[in-house]
């Protein structure tokens, strides 16, 4: 009911020192002589009947509404589309970099525990971030063979914990070995075994999302010929960290998981804020069946990527 020719005075003096003032609303009531409740109500009837109209200003880099659909359709906690004019790979890549950083900085806070990845992407964030709160900063998984120094986990590890001034947990040594038994008897080492210990108390871990068809994944280029036939005739289409998973998002079972020096499938499972990055339309299956498999809290992506998600969530 639009309010009468004598509230409405009331009411916008009491939006204007509520929203505009900030003032609090047992400050208004006391200063006008009337109950809290009243202020409440008053505040709710004006923005009920269009006395306050709230209008948020997006930003041009960011599309809002396409995020919050795709949140919605994935039941994400929370998602970021960047709008990328420019398509190329790179563009993309520092775009989502840069999205990632802003989101880190925002979303931290003293005292927790970041795990990072590998990767251009993570590499851009990176680059981009200007602050973090003191926190420290685990290796999600061992180093990649060949990848660029810029872009490999432990020098990301070390950048992000002198941003920070926190602690550092470094896996120096190779992502995955060959031999089983060698493999656990490097988890046991001390240096490693303190590094890992750390995964227990993760607050937030980030990673890029890998692509297995058509292979677009930096890790599926270094694994073994046997590994990567197994894990393609199981049906593996996506990577995250270094857990496989197929088009519904359940994980794959290969020797890698066996032989991996890094974070679990369950350990994955257990961190409270996961947030996957990747963007590009060669990603999009890879993208949508981490999401399936309900492994992320939040995506961030490209708009163009996120129109394929929302139009066609199941391949």
């Amino acid at each position: 009911m639009p309010p009468g020719p004598f509230a409405r005075p009331l009411m916008t003096t009491v939006a204007h020192r509520y929203f505009i003032g900030r003032q609090t609303k047992q400050g208004i009531a006391q200063s006008l002589g009337i109950s809290r409740f009243k202020v409440a109500r008053l505040i709710d009837e004006a923005i009920e009947t269009g006395v306050v109209r709230f209008v948020i200003a997006d930003q041009d880099d960011y599309d809002a509404p396409l995020a919050e659909a795709l949140a919605q359709k994935y039941r994400l906690r929370h998602a970021v589309v960047v709008r990328t004019p420019n398509s190329s790979p790179s563009a993309v890549t520092e775009a989502l970099g840069r999205a990632a950083a802003a989101l880190l900085e925002e979303t931290l806070v003293d005292g927790q525990t970041l795990a990072v990845a590998w990767g251009r992407t993570l590499a851009a964030c990176a680059g981009a971030l200007t602050k973090l709160p003191l926190i420290d900063v685990v290796q999600a998984i061992g180093s990649l063979a060949g990848a660029e120094y810029a872009q490999s986990s432990v020098e990301l590890v070390h950048r992000l914990a002198a941003l920070s001034r926190g602690t550092a947990y470094p896996l120096y040594l190779p992502m995955w070995f060959e031999d089983q038994a060698l493999a656990e008897l490097v988890r046991s080492e001390p240096n490693i075994a303190r590094a890992t210990a750390r995964f227990a108390h993760i607050d937030i871990l980030v990673s890029g999302i890998g692509a297995w068809n058509p292979p677009n994944s930096t890790l599926f280029s270094t694994l073994p010929l046997s590994w990567q036939e197994q894990a393609q005739a199981a049906g593996a289409c996506a990577d995250l960290c270094t857990v496989l998973v197929d088009p519904s998002g359940q994980a794959v079972a290969t020797p890698l998981a066996d032989n991996v020096v890094g974070v679990s499938a369950a350990q994955i499972r257990a961190v409270p804020t996961v947030i996957g990055v990747a963007g590009g339309l060669e990603k999009t299956d890879a993208i949508r069946a981490v999401l399936n498999g309900g492994w992320l809290t939040t995506l961030i992506t490209d708009a163009t990527v996120a129109h394929r998600l929302i139009d066609h969530p199941l391949k």
